[in-house]
This record gives structure tokens, sequence and C-alpha cells, in this order.
């Protein structure tokens, strides 16, 4: 079998930039293929973690629309309290202005792209991949990233996807303008607010960005629970008073891909998923970015040290994925589950002992683990109900 690439990528978001600029980098004839045309709207809440930025490894200044300082937490739209830090907790972008950036940093290594072009089949033949287009060309290569989301053609093709009960989710965002507010509060303008109990296995969030606040609402569905987060998201914009009445913009809906075991597969052959089409977020915050770029990383190393060796990467990158993703996403999985159940118990904990607010920080940082985390958290909520916990909580914390 020819090949046209060493490496095609599908899928131009943050993981599959990523995969693509570090096969280019190694001297790989790589390829990245979007359906869009690039810059494209995301619907995203664009937050970026201290870590994604830490092995991104280049500056952003260029995109970043803001940084953040606090973290407003509120209960239904009640008991509010804040979070502050001298340094920056997080940053936030624009994914159209962030992810042709980090297309830009691809091409800039070597790699090349063809946009506005769908893939509808993906075939792993004898000693290769053959990609389909949907322009009626076939593209061959030795080596394949997915990265086509959670609804990915790529594992849908190879039948990577998850089970059907899986769980997964879905959210909803717009994206307002200052001037459509009424006298949104300067002092606010870096800190994001984080609104918890409304939302079932979820929350609604409130971004500042350069010129205007990206809200949304969001949660994953679970034990067989389906839900309508537009409901839960006009509910949360009614009781942000300065949203002005009428002057909503585009409401835009997205499907959440969702962890759902530590044995999921995520390759196959000569077939790599990163980000959201290998199901790599995490279930209790959202944060998908830093799992993209991480999962892409990974794969692009697992394909270069597998061609050096003429062996398939499949195994190498399904190792890495264990060692370095999935022990963290394994406990926010179940401390998510936990943390839905019992949100009230669980803000009230977070209220009480401010300290693992700042400590879910390092988490995102990447200096702790969601393990530590979730240890020192039922610690505390010992503490918070003087010992006294009921069988129902015994056992769900026993889970975690």
């Amino acid at each position: 079998m020819g090949f046209d690439y060493d490496v095609v990528v599908v899928g131009a978001g943050p993981g599959g930039s990523t995969a693509a600029r570090f096969c280019a980098q190694s001297g790989l004839k790589t390829f990245l293929i979007e359906k869009e045309k690039m810059p494209r709207y995301k619907a995203c809440g664009g937050c970026l973690s201290l870590k994604t930025v830490h092995f991104l490894g280049f500056d952003l200044d260029s995109v970043l629309e803001n940084t953040i300082y606090a973290v407003q937490f509120t209960y239904r739209m009640t008991d509010s309290f804040s979070i502050a830090s001298r340094e920056p907790m997080a940053f936030m972008v624009m994914r159209d202005r962030f992810d042709q950036f980090l297309v830009q940093k691809a091409l800039e290594s070597g790699a090349g792209i063809s946009e506005g072009v769908k893939v509808v089949g993906v075939e792993e033949k004898e000693g290769g991949v053959e990609v389909a287009l949907s322009v009626g060309e076939k593209v061959r290569c030795e080596y394949l990233i997915g990265a086509d989301g959670s609804e990915s053609i790529v594992a849908n093709s190879l039948s990577l996807l998850p089970p059907k009960d899986d769980g997964g989710g879905i959210g909803v965002e717009s994206e307002i303008p200052f001037e459509s507010t009424i006298g949104f509060p300067k002092e606010k303008l870096q800190c994001i607010h984080l609104d918890f109990g409304g939302v079932p296995n979820g929350y609604a969030w409130v971004f500042p960005k350069r010129e205007g606040l990206s809200i949304g609402a969001g949660g994953m569905f679970q034990d067989g629970m389906r839900m309508n987060p537009l409901r839960y998201f006009n509910t949360f914009i009614h009781g942000l008073n300065y949203i002005k009445e009428g002057r909503m913009e585009k409401i835009t809906g997205h499907s959440l891909p969702s962890f759902y075991d530590e044995r999921q597969r995520v390759s196959r052959g000569r077939v790599l998923l990163v980000g959201d089409a290998a199901h790599l977020m995490d279930p209790l915050m959202g944060e998908g970015i830093y799992y993209a770029v991480r999962s892409g990383m990974l794969a692009a190393e697992a394909i270069v040290q597998s061609k050096g060796k003429g062996m398939s990467p499949s195994d190498a990158y399904q190792a890495a994925v264990q060692e370095h993703i999935y022990e963290n996403l394994k406990w926010a999985h179940s401390f998510s589950r936990f943390v839905f159940r019992f949100t009230k118990l669980a803000y009230r904990t977070l209220k009480r002992y401010r300290e693992l607010g700042n400590f879910y920080l390092q988490v995102l940082e990447g200096k702790e683990t969601y393990q530590s985390f979730v240890i020192r958290v039922k610690e505390r909520m010992r503490d918070l109900l003087h010992g006294r916990l009921s069988e129902r909580i015994k056992r769900a914390m026993a889970g975690v």
C-alpha cells in the first residue's frame, strides 16, 4: 500500500493541531483534515488551566482574552463565596482564535492542511489506513490520529466508540457582548462565576472575555437520566441581574464526552484517538482542552517511537494514556458521581474549608493529583458532619 502521508490527523482542534505539530517536528509527513474553514466558532468555555499552558510551551499572549485571579461560587444563585489569588488561576481564550493559532504552529512545523473537507469513513488496510473524503477522494497514510470530537467519525468507523449507555452529556453556551449587559461589575472582570445545584450533574458558568461574557450551562447524563440544559441555562441567565432582557445572543449546544472506564480503548492498530474523540474529559469540571493537548502529544510520541521500531503504536499509546491521564480521570469520575449526588454537602464543605479550593487549583496546575484532593475532601466532610455519616453517604464515599 502506497502512502500519501506518514500521518493524517482528522480534526484541527487543540488535540489534532498539537499532534500534527509534534509529528511534523519529528520529520513525519503530516496532514491535517478539518471539516470547517478555519477560523471557526467552537462552543466552549475556553478556559485554559495552567498545566495546559505549561504543556503547550509557547507564548500565548496574542490569543489570551483574559487572565483569571478569582472564582465566585454560588449554590442555586445564593450562598456566595469567593476564592482569590495574587497569581493567575486560569486564562481565557476564544476557540476560533486559539485553535487557528495552534493550527498555524502546526503548519509552521511542516504539516499540511485541508479545510472544509469532511472525512466520511476510515478503513484499516494491510500496513496502513485509508481515509475517505466527502469530495470523493481517498487519502492513504501509515498512521491516523482521530481528533474529531465526541461524535468521532474515526472512532465510529473502527468501532472504537464507547457503549451507548456510557453517559456523556450536553452543554449550551452563548457569547454576550458587554454592551448587552447592564453594568457588569468591573471587580468581576477577572473573576469567573460557577453556580452549582441548579444543573443536574453539572453547573452553570460565567467566563469574562475581552469583549464580553461566555455564559453557559452543562451536565452529564447519569444512570440513564437525560436532561435539557437549555431550561437550566435560562434559569441561570434570569438570575444574573446584569443581563438585559431580550438581548440574548445565539445559543449553541454541544455534546460532552465522558470518561467511563479506565480500561476503555483509545487506539487500535495504526489508529489513535485523542481528546473528545477518545472521551478524555474531566467529568467533574468539564475540562477538555488539557486532555486534548496532552493526548495529542502522547499520540505523536507513540507514533514516532513505534515508527522507528517498525511496530504498531497502539499499545504504546494506550499505556501512555493509562499512566498520564487515566489515573486522574478515574478519581475524577468517581468523585463527580459523589458530588453530583450530594451537591449541597459538597458545596457546604468547599465553603467551610476554603483551602480545598486552593488545593484544587494545584490539581489544575498539575502539582497535585485528583486522588490527593478527593482524600482531603472526604476528611473535611467527616469533620463537617462530626463523623455522623448516614449509611447512604458512607456507601457513596466508599466508591471514591
